[in-house]
């Protein structure tokens, strides 16, 4: 981000941000209107392109600071020390949960550049950040595991995927469920409820996969 933007009051860098970051991620880069995004933040299209200077180098910094994000707030907070998977499992989810409360619009934006990645020429910084970060998020459940936990009679690739699965599905219904609830980016939601129905979750997960 230039200087200039950084200079800003931080309640403004984000209403810009998370503008832009929404307008990209539902059209894609071609698609996606400069116009919708500073009408979106409450500034004129001149002032975003001051900020930015033209369209890709917006693209480019929303990229650099959703990496930023997600390096700091989550891959760099994760206990690699934590030899069992369950609960290797438990503090990820319950941080990933954490960081999409503050950062939603980053995180979508992330998620759409990785699963689109073969449509943008990233330059080599950026492409070495996302490759890291790829490696990162790889081993995250992974790295210093104690494997010996699980059974024997069900292949490791499968148990992950079912756990994976059920997972990504109830992190899917809960966001419905809150987003039915009306409340504004998560702000208002209570996630007690949510966090001990999965704790219920993981314990019965661990009863099938674990010997």
């Amino acid at each position: 981000m230039g200087e200039v933007f950084r200079r800003l009051q931080k309640e403004k860098q984000d209403r810009i941000l998370n503008a832009c970051y929404k307008e990209f991620t539902e059209k894609g880069f071609d698609q996606a209107s400069t116009n919708i995004m500073a009408k979106e933040a409450g500034i004129g299209k001149g002032t975003l392109f001051y900020y930015f200077n033209n369209k890709e180098a917006l693209f480019y910094n929303l990229i650099e600071e959703a990496f930023s994000i997600a390096e700091d707030q989550f891959l760099n907070q994760i206990d690699f020390d934590e030899t069992d998977f369950f609960e290797r499992l438990r503090q990820t989810t319950e941080l990933k949960w954490a960081v999409y409360e503050r950062q939603p619009h980053a995180l979508g934006f992330l998620a759409s550049v990785f699963i689109h990645a073969d449509k943008y020429d990233l330059p080599a910084e950026l492409a070495g950040k996302r490759s890291e970060a790829e490696q990162t998020w790889g081993t995250v459940l992974t790295k210093n595991i104690d494997f010996t936990k699980f059974r024997d009679d069900i292949p490791q690739e499968t148990s992950f995927n079912f756990i994976r699965w059920t997972v990504e599905g109830y992190r899917t219904e809960m966001e419905q469920r809150i987003k039915s609830q009306n409340l504004d980016e998560f702000s208002n939601a209570d996630f007690s409820p949510y966090y001990d129905e999965f704790y219920t979750y993981l314990d019965t997960l661990k009863t099938i996969y674990y010997k």
